[in-house]
């Protein structure tokens, strides 16, 4: 799928654009949980596709589900991969 610096979506009946950039600035203060199923590779780190998505939007983890953060990242040319559920950090 091609590469794009923003996409727009609905969450909770709410018409929302999370830009690129968003991502990036989400990231930058690290202080996350592990990873423990689904992750976005940001510069060689996995990170916790929900916690990353709801950073980025400002919406509660508890607002949307795993399969919006997935879609959404991937349409943003992030690679979103299944990891180990057991729990662990892994670096590619």
């Amino acid at each position: 799928m091609p590469e794009t610096q923003a996409v727009e979506l609905v969450v909770r009946g709410e018409r929302l654009r999370l830009r690129k950039a968003d991502v990036m600035r989400a990231v930058r203060d690290g202080g996350f949980g592990v990873v423990r199923q689904h992750a976005v590779e940001i510069d060689r780190q996995l990170y916790p596709v929900k916690e990353v998505f709801a950073r980025a939007t400002g919406i509660d983890v508890l607002d949307f589900n795993t399969t919006q953060a997935r879609a959404a990242l991937r349409r943003l040319g992030f690679e979103v991969r299944t990891v180990s559920p057991l729990g662990h950090r892994r670096r590619p």
